[in-house]
């Protein structure tokens, strides 16, 4: 938390109670996607060539970070994050910039296949925040490559980016149909945890509906993806490319008690030749769990659901939940499950919006019942919902066995930010550096006996730049508000300067982030401009008498209390 992305207008009311939601759907910038799914199967293709992809972009190659160990990085967390900044920071328009949902997969010992959620096209910089010009895709999927000097990022979308600046949202995710021209859906298809099996790797993706938060899940689809085809893009001499995996849908399944279907895939762990698929329920956040052959993952008439007190079915009508009513683990999108220490644990970030950790819970058996005592982990001491954290975020905490060692446990996670502007502007519109992936390294004798001694996480260093610390009074809490944004202050008075032909007018300043709408009567009606500063000059007026109005627009297009003067061009 990827996130990117529109989300909340209308009457106020009090606030609503906090709750997980997808990262990068914060902000009021995500792009939705087309709805439905009708992927051919897959293949990889170059965006060059591809029609939407115009040849002045396809002759750069792609993005070298220098120094960046690649695949072998993982047991540096400080290392994995600055690769991440750098890539950002050189993205180009068919670069990732930013995302969330992060989790790689190794095709060989030189690359890894990082898949991600909710995904910002380049450019993008520290101080400058994402580019509007390239796009917003709800999933997509990056292949690093180790060389000599560092390693080569490639970014797989499902075609169309670079298609040119000023179009964005021209990008299709790589799972979900590509938008028509620039018109697309609010429908999502977020990826969770995925498993290579021999020459392909199948990941899960969970389909959201269209609209705003509350987000409303719809299913689960899985996507194959041949490790070839991902390598052969991988090793490619320029930047980007289109993947089009095959795509199976998930049978629908909403237990008895009501709430939404069953997400499948939010975690698999492998148990010599049998994969265990666990899945989600909300609003409960109850832990399902099915089994399968790995060999035959993909075949759903194999699955077997558990049907509670240790028994499997073939029917998933028959499945229950995994842990007790009662029990108080509550578990979301993003959290995985290993096996350390001759136990099982259910590791994800901690529930409550705003904390700091990651943390574990023990069972004895895969399907539990996890002990709802949590032991931590991780804590990032970066995050937290106020002015001094940049009202930061941790989601989505993965276990990453790709880039662990037989002593050391890498875990990803997603931090985002709940800060808007007076103007309703998200900190992703000044800063590339807090949508990134984030990693520690936890030694596995952490999940040994409690109270044994225990070496340190490592991770890299928290050096956020401090946002909202710059100026405190102009920025706030997102979920302060029903719909996301401060009420949009007035402009109290507009001052007018009138010369020959023109005049110039200035307004009081309604806040960080706020754009204003001016208008002109008089002799010559002017069309309505947007000024992003309080203050524009306006020439090609003959003489007479006019009457000038700024309205105050914020970010999602609300407008608060305008001014008007009237003024007289000699």
């Amino acid at each position: 938390m990827a996130q990117a992305s529109g989300t909340k207008t209308g009457p106020r009311q009090s606030p609503p109670p906090r709750r997980r939601r997808r990262g990068l759907e914060l902000g009021g910038v995500a792009i939705g996607i087309v709805a439905g799914l009708s992927i051919a199967l897959g293949w990889l293709i170059s965006t060059r060539g591809h029609p939407s992809a115009p040849v002045v972009y396809s002759s750069h190659p792609p993005v070298l970070v220098p120094g960046a160990a690649g695949p072998s990085a993982g047991l540096d967390p400080a290392a994995l994050n600055a690769e991440w900044a750098a890539y950002s920071s050189h993205s180009s328009c068919a670069d990732w910039a930013g995302g969330d949902g992060v989790s790689a997969i190794r095709l060989n010992s030189s690359q890894l296949a990082w898949f991600f959620s909710d995904t910002y096209l380049g450019p993008a910089g520290p101080t400058t925040g994402f580019s509007h010009l390239s796009g917003f895709l709800h999933n997509s999927v990056v292949v690093q490559t180790t060389t000599g000097p560092g390693s080569t990022f490639v970014t797989l979308t499902g075609g169309g980016a670079c298609a040119g600046p000023g179009r964005p949202g021209d990008a299709a995710p790589v799972v979900g149909p590509p938008p028509n021209g620039s018109v697309v859906s609010a429908d999502r298809y977020w990826e969770e945890d995925g498993i290579r099996t021999g020459g392909t790797i199948v990941k899960f993706y969970q389909h959201y509906l269209g609209g705003t938060v509350p987000f409303v899940p719809d299913g689960t689809v899985m996507a194959s993806f041949g490790v070839g085809q991902l390598s052969a893009a991988g090793h490619g001499h320029q930047y980007g490319a289109v993947a089009r995996p095959a795509v199976i849908t998930l049978p629908s399944y909403t237990p008895a008690g009501g709430g939404s279907p069953v997400l499948w895939g939010a975690a698999l762990l492998r148990v010599a030749n049998t994969v265990y698929v666990y899945g989600s329920h909300s609003p409960d956040g109850q832990l399902y769990l099915a089994r399968v052959p790995a060999s035959r993952l993909t075949e759903f008439s194999a699955w077997r659901f558990y049907a509670g007190a240790g028994t499997w079915s073939a029917d998933q009508a028959d499945a229950r939940p995994a842990q007790p009513t009662g029990g108080h683990l509550s578990v979301s999108a993003g959290f995985s499950v290993i096996q350390a220490g001759h136990r099982y644990w259910l590791i994800q970030a901690a529930s409550a919006v705003g904390g700091q950790d990651i943390v574990a819970y023990p069972a004895s058996v895969p399907w539990g019942p996890f002990d709802a005592a949590a032991r931590v982990l991780y804590r990032d001491p970066a995050i937290g919902l106020d002015a001094a954290h940049d009202y930061r975020i941790m989601y989505e905490a993965r276990a990453e066995p790709a880039l662990s060692t037989g002593d050391t446990l890498v875990i990803s996670y997603n931090v985002n930010s709940e800060a808007v502007t007076a103007g309703c502007k998200p900190m992703s519109a000044y800063t590339n550096s807090v949508t990134l992936p984030r990693f520690a390294a936890v030694p596995l004798a952490a999940f040994g006996d409690a109270g044994a001694p225990v070496s340190s996480p490592r991770s890299g260093t928290q050096d956020y730049p401090q946002i909202v610390a710059r100026n405190p009074s102009q920025w706030f809490d997102a979920w302060d508000f029903q719909d996301g944004c401060p009420p949009v202050r007035a402009v109290s008075s507009v001052q007018a300067r009138p010369g020959a032909g023109w005049v110039a007018l200035s307004w009081t300043d309604a806040g960080l982030g706020m754009r204003y709408s001016v208008s002109l009567q008089g002799p010559r009606d002017t069309p309505v401009i947007t000024a992003y500063h309080n203050g524009a000059t306006i020439k090609g007026l003959p003489p007479g008498q006019y009457q000038a109005t700024v309205v105050p627009v914020n970010f999602k297009k609300q407008t608060g209390q305008g001014a008007t003067v009237t003024f007289t061009v000699p």
